[in-house]
């Protein structure tokens, strides 16, 4: 690979710079969006509008979408390199995952802020986020089954296998018997070994911080016999869990997705230009938002719901809606929806999708419930104050005074972040949303 490829950079949800005269790389490069490394920090992945970048008419740009991460392509006879970084920083989304994960990611921090190399943070995140789910998975030790053997001997285990006893015993005086032993699963432990290799060499492994349940794992991970054949995709899709060892299967599924992607950088698969990895924010966003929503409403008594809700069941045009985050408690329910879109109060911030979707939700519930708030929740771009929430803040369902809903557009003022900053805003968001339990 050119020691010097072009840069194209932008951050998440923003314009690129260096675009001029490189549309037609960017347009290329997102159209292989299925070579794209894509991450995913939990089951529900928005597969929908994943495109890495997408060109305003408006204004004649191409802008960056939700994913951040790097990757490097070729494209004609020069090598291109696209970064795309967190438009709120790092501050912002470490707060984030260590609000997702519980933990401090501060060693990584100061560790990672010496970096230049953006695919080093976005690798390091991959290997403590396997590091985590390893750790949580690991309650009753790897997943094991149940093994048929046979034994060979003067004494009897389990049950005698009388056919093939016959010859053994006028021969050798000897009896053939079965029994059954538990042995770790040879397919997970074989997908674990693997991603853990893979990890080690090439995702920075060796710098995370590692719980003892997780070195624990890693023991009986690598102490396991397994075979050095290919894992196929059958492998992955033949894997059952016993409901002991489901908790195994999100770290599972991030090592298949970490042993099926290590070699895929480049769109010609003859050339070996470089490797891409990305993470996808809005997913981080809405797991977050439920994570600080769900710890300040528990203590009032509200639970959050995951729910897919069926609707014209027996029609041709059966739908499912999902909800990001329902918060529910007695009859009364809040309904909320994560965007991680540019959002400074402008006209054209106000997506008109998003606004006929979240009030779908809201009417569904009406049905059965008492609905008493809903709306939109964003990364805010600009200073939060109260005369322009005024303006994103409905006292009643459509202003008006048919329901006693209340619905707005809000989230966390992520302007000008420091650390304290970070809490300081979420606290003030949760306290918004909190008064709207008083009618």
């Amino acid at each position: 690979m050119p020691s010097n490829p072009i840069i194209i950079s932008a951050n998440d949800c923003s314009p690129f710079e260096n675009q001029q005269g490189h549309g037609e790389a960017i347009q290329y490069f997102i159209a292989q969006k299925s070579t794209f490394n894509v991450f995913h920090l939990s089951d529900k992945s928005k597969q929908d509008d994943l495109d890495i970048a997408y060109f305003s008419y408006k204004d004649a740009l191409w802008y960056a979408g939700r994913l951040i991460g790097e990757a490097t392509f070729d494209f004609g006879e020069q090598t291109y390199k696209i970064i795309i970084k967190p438009r709120f920083g790092n501050v912002q989304l470490f707060r984030m995952l260590e609000e997702v994960f519980n933990v401090r990611l501060t060693d990584s921090k100061n560790t990672i802020q010496k970096k230049n190399d953006f695919q080093f943070l976005i690798k390091k995140l991959i290997a403590f986020l396997w590091l985590n789910l390893l750790s949580k998975a690991n309650k009753h030790g790897i997943p094991r089954e149940n093994v048929s053997k046979t034994y060979k001997g003067t004494t009897v285990r389990g049950r005698i296998d009388v056919r093939r006893t016959i010859l053994p015993l006028k021969t050798e005086d000897k009896i053939v018997s079965r029994y059954r032993e538990k042995e770790a699963d040879t397919a997970i432990a074989k997908l674990l070994k693997k991603a853990y290799h893979i990890l080690n060499a090439e995702y920075h492994l060796p710098q995370v911080k590692t719980t003892q349940n997780a070195r624990n794992a890693i023991q009986q991970i690598i102490s396991t016999k397994t075979s050095n054949t290919y894992f196929t995709e059958l492998n992955y899709q033949n894997i059952r869990y016993r409901e002991i060892y489901k908790s195994f299967k999100p770290v599972v599924d991030l090592s298949w997705d970490i042993v099926r992607k290590k070699s895929f950088g480049n769109m010609d698969d003859t050339k070996n230009s470089g490797m891409s990895f990305f993470l996808d924010m809005a997913e981080i966003w809405e797991i977050y938002l439920r994570s600080i929503l769900k710890k300040r409403f528990a203590k009032t008594g509200w639970r959050l719901k995951k729910e897919k809700l069926k609707t014209y069941k027996t029609k041709d045009f059966a739908r499912t809606l999902i909800p990001d985050i329902i918060l529910e408690k007695d009859n009364d329910v809040m309904v909320w929806d994560a965007k991680y879109k540019r959002m400074e109060f402008d006209y054209y911030d106000y997506d008109r999708a998003d606004f006929f979707q979240i009030h779908t939700y809201i009417n569904y519930y009406h049905q059965s419930k008492n609905v008493i708030a809903g709306g939109l929740l964003y990364p805010l771009s600009k200073d939060f104050n109260i005369e322009r929430q005024f303006k994103n803040k409905s006292e009643t369902l459509f202003n008006q005074e048919a329901t006693k809903t209340k619905y707005l557009i809000d989230g966390i003022d992520y302007t000008d972040l420091n650390e304290e900053k970070v809490k300081r805003e979420e606290l003030n968001f949760l306290s918004r949303i909190a008064e709207l339990q008083i009618q």
